[in-house]
């Protein structure tokens, strides 16, 4: 199997190499700042918010702005999907929108479930990386289901 890597992939690739092998977080941290990140977004399920509101802190704490938004911020009603679904309801467009709006640089879920985070991903213009899956049984260990 053959890839081509264009130069913007391989530009990827080089920064990814210089950032590894550490925390994931450092790993984040140290990549945001090899690509000139200034402002990032941070894209959360609510049912994870002690652990986005930390892990804005600690962004900011490393020089960069920070902009955030949960899953059910918009105070979107399920109903506008399907009826099934009336009462609060998650909103990974609104999220994205929000980030497009506040012209992030690069944005970072934390938490979304699975779908909503794929959705969050198509519309976000700046790019995405996963920073916490969401699994309750495992306490946010997904490993954990592998082994």
């Amino acid at each position: 199997m053959t890839c081509s890597y264009g130069e913007e992939d391989r530009a990827v690739m080089k920064i990814t190499a210089e950032a590894k092998n550490v925390s994931r977080l450092q790993e984040l941290i140290d990549f945001a700042k090899i690509c000139g990140y200034k402002k990032l977004g941070v894209a959360n399920c609510k049912g994870v918010q002690p652990y986005a509101n930390k892990l804005v802190e600690l962004l900011k704490a490393a020089g960069f702005d920070v902009v955030a938004m949960n899953c059910r911020q918009s105070g979107m009603d399920g109903a506008e999907i399907c009826d099934s679904m009336a009462g609060s309801c998650c909103d990974p467009l609104s999220q994205a929108e929000f980030m497009n709006k506040e012209k992030t640089d690069f944005n970072i879920n934390v938490g979304l479930c699975l779908g909503h985070g794929l959705l969050f991903t198509k519309h976000s213009q700046a790019q995405v990386t996963t920073f916490l899956v969401k699994d309750f049984r495992t306490g946010h260990k997904t490993i954990q289901n592998l082994e």
